[in-house]
């Protein structure tokens, strides 16, 4: 069995959020996982795995492209490569860059490395 892998986007403030679901149907049609940091960049952010309806269920949602699969057998190793991902540190004091040299990372930087990470490992198909 297969299930299928989209990054998601939804609303957000400055930026949209970017997050990964993985379409399970363990709680009804269309359930699943979705995989994504909260927090900002100004307190820094951790991971965070929740059951999820459908994106497009969301008032938030804006958009979501498949970008693969992931097998049965290999799907608790989605959670695990998500965890070996540092989520976005904190990166303002105020207004003030605290590393001006660093480009700033947020969720959508985390979301390309956690897929990266997926793909390396031939999770994610």
């Amino acid at each position: 069995m297969q299930y299928p892998v989209y990054r998601v986007e939804y609303l957000g403030n400055p930026v949209n959020h970017e997050a990964i679901f993985v379409q399970t149907n363990e709680n009804g049609p269309r359930s699943g996982h979705l995989y994504h940091v909260i927090g900002s960049i100004q307190r820094g952010m951790m991971y965070e795995e929740k059951p999820a309806r459908h994106p497009e269920d969301s008032e938030a949602y804006v958009s979501k492209h498949e970008i693969g699969s992931v097998s049965a057998i290999r799907y608790s190793r989605v959670d695990t490569i998500c965890r070996s991902i540092t989520p976005p540190e904190k990166q303002f004091e105020g207004a003030r860059k605290l590393y001006p040299g660093r480009p700033l990372r947020r969720c959508g930087e985390w979301t390309a490395e956690v897929i990266a990470a997926l793909r390396e490992a031939e999770v994610l198909l």
